[in-house]
């Protein structure tokens, strides 16, 4: 099933339950179901990673040459005063961030070697660190679960983990925790709901999920 689809069916059911809530809820209310609808695609590319998996493409494409440019440049700053580069000579181009950017440049190189898919893994990595590091900060558990799912899933085969009962589980306990922080009644039923519409979708196709996966390697797919 499309993502356009589990879209328009988890915001469906955002829709509905926001029948009974106050005006402020409803936008938290569409985003969590939105957001739960695609989440289990976060194991391949789809709407929720789409900017992330763009920048993949990029530096697979022109990271090479970015990094040895800025390899360059730092070697040159480093050992040369070029008065034409003097906007580089202020207090905060000191030789500790030229060496910085030689390492970054090194990086870039690095990342545009492996393969566009692990490279949007390696992305999303990242950015589940840093919401990580805001999470903890503020105490917002919700937040760290799915940074960390944010960050993990992308590792996994597609329709593999993120497609099973243990997932939705996670899911669940996860939006309960955001029930909490926003007031929301019944936040974490409807966002688990939403999620659990997404392996439903799935299971309607011919490939089907492994529900139950890994104790049992049992395709579950409806059968018209």
């Amino acid at each position: 099933m499309k993502g356009r689809t589990h879209l328009a069916i988890g915001l469906g059911i955002g829709a509905v339950a926001s029948v009974n809530q106050s005006l402020e809820m409803i936008p938290v209310i569409l985003t969590a179901t939105g957001v739960a609808s695609l989440a289990p695609d976060l194991d391949g590319n789809n709407l929720l990673n789409k900017r992330v998996t763009k920048t993949a493409k990029l530096i697979k494409k022109q990271g090479v040459i970015a990094g040895v440019a800025l390899m360059i440049l730092s070697l040159i700053t480093y050992f040369l005063e070029l008065k034409f580069l003097s906007f580089l000579d202020g207090d905060w181009f000191t030789q500790q961030n030229k060496i910085l950017l030689f390492v970054f440049g090194a990086i870039i190189i690095g990342l545009s070697l492996k393969s566009q898919e692990t490279l949007k893994n390696i992305l999303m990595s990242i950015l589940s660190l840093c919401l990580l590091y805001y999470a903890i900060i503020d105490e917002l558990w919700w937040l760290v679960m799915f940074a960390l799912y944010l960050g993990i899933a992308g590792w996994f085969p597609h329709r593999g983990l993120t497609h099973t009962i243990w997932a939705l589980a996670y899911w669940c306990y996860m939006s309960y925790l955001l029930q909490i922080s926003t007031g929301v009644n019944n936040l974490a039923l409807i966002s688990t709901i939403a999620y659990l519409s997404h392996i439903v979708g799935d299971m309607i196709t011919k490939k089907g999920v492994k529900f139950i996966y890994p104790l049992a390697n049992k395709v579950f797919r409806f059968r018209f």
